[in-house]
């Protein structure tokens, strides 16, 4: 396959530029020692740089090893695999396949890639055991093709634009996570709100934000109450009880025990987050699956 040939100075400078956002992508989700990024089939093993071209000629190396492998794209083969050469002016006949399940966008044939996943040998059987809810959709040519050679399952594919293409999408809102949110988000700035006023003494102010968060924590409990979570709901009542405690201490004017009964008032959320919703990248949040009895 002829390829059109560009200046090896920018295509050095875009391979570095892909490779630096990566890394840093990628130091920016893990704990110092730049660990592969968090997947179902991934433990916190460190990344091995490599070449395309030296996992092809030398794959037993990195088999099992988790990589940032760059190289030019050769061709996409399917929605969700593109096989990755050396050079970008020529074919090798050296090429590495690439899974990526969530793949968003074709790639750039002809253009460098940084692909972060674990190497195996490709083996359907493998591949099926190591990507449980993925089926591989290569030509049956492409499967005897590359049977037994490197595959890299990818969990991050980085282009010249230093987008992630395999980045899983996030998923649209249901309607119970709306009525959830609709709930939830009186809840943060009537948290703020109500250490503004325990500083200040302020009881007016006190009570207004606490009935607001009491009045949240009941309208979640119902809502647990209809889906039938009982330890939700008993989180929720928690919250209530808690606010309570804290209108007491207001009306009685004892600010110290406001400070105290204030904190597990204000614990409440996390709680119930930690169990029962998931936190998305754009800082938006759903309800775990499972959640519902």
């Amino acid at each position: 396959m002829q390829r059109s040939t560009k200046n090896t100075v920018t295509a050095a400078g875009v391979l570095l530029a892909a490779f630096v956002v990566s890394f840093t992508g990628l130091m920016a989700q893990a704990p110092a020692g730049a660990q592969a990024p968090p997947a179902a089939n991934t433990p916190p093993k460190p990344l091995v740089p490599v070449a395309a071209s030296s996992l092809a000629n030398t794959p037993d190396v990195y088999v099992g090893e988790f990589v940032t492998m760059t190289g030019a794209v050769e061709k996409n083969l399917t929605k969700s695999s593109f096989s990755v050469d050396q050079d970008k002016t020529k074919s090798t006949g050296k090429e590495v396949l690439v899974l990526a399940p969530t793949l968003q966008s074709a790639t750039d044939v002809n253009t460098y890639v940084t692909v972060i996943g674990q190497v195996i040998k490709f083996d359907p059987k493998e591949v099926a055991a190591k990507l449980k809810d993925y089926k591989i959709d290569l030509s049956p040519e492409d499967i005897t093709k590359f049977t037994g050679k490197p595959v890299v399952l990818a969990t991050a594919v980085i282009n010249t634009a230093g987008i992630d293409i395999a980045k899983k999408p996030i998923p649209p809102p249901t309607t119970d996570d709306l009525t959830l949110q609709k709930v939830m988000t009186r809840l943060p700035p009537a948290q703020a709100a109500l250490r503004k006023a325990v500083d200040g003494s302020t009881v007016d102010l006190a009570k207004e934000q606490v009935t607001i968060m009491k009045t949240a924590f009941t309208e979640t409990a119902a809502f647990w109450k209809g889906k039938n979570n009982v330890e939700a709901m008993n989180i929720a009542n928690d919250g209530i009880k808690n606010a309570d405690t804290v209108l007491a201490a207001v009306a009685a004017g004892k600010w110290d025990e406001v400070k105290t009964a204030s904190t597990p008032l204000g614990a409440v959320c996390g709680t119930c987050h930690g169990k029962y919703r998931d936190r998305m990248e754009d800082g938006t949040f759903r309800i775990k699956p499972g959640s519902f009895k």
